[in-house]
């Protein structure tokens, strides 16, 4: 398996969290620009993660439970496919944190 099919299945996996995910990065990184402050930064990775619980919490109840098999078959599974998409995540709110950090800070 290739580098770009496991990114392909990655963002097969998670699509909903990198969507509901990357509309709060936005949201949050236009917020940051209005006003800088070290203390929003800090409540913006607590709500993120409060955002990312739910949405976890509702992608596993309402995702088909034989579509799981799909990426078992693949070899890939599904705790590294979840973390690997949290980071991503993750990551990208950080950076677009660090950029409001560097023009506004």
């Amino acid at each position: 398996m290739t580098l770009w099919d496991r990114i392909s299945l990655t963002w097969r996996y998670g699509k909903p969290l990198f969507l509901i995910g990357g509309v709060y990065n936005l949201v949050s990184a236009g917020f940051q620009s209005g006003g800088f402050s070290y203390a929003f930064m800090v409540d913006s990775f607590i709500i993120k993660t409060i955002i990312t619980a739910i949405t976890l919490f509702l992608m596993r109840q309402f995702r088909d439970r034989d579509a799981i098999f799909f990426y078992i078959n693949l070899g890939l599974s599904r705790r590294r496919l979840l973390v690997s998409v949290i980071l991503v995540d993750f990551l990208f709110l950080a950076i677009l944190m660090v950029i409001m950090l560097l023009i506004y800070g």
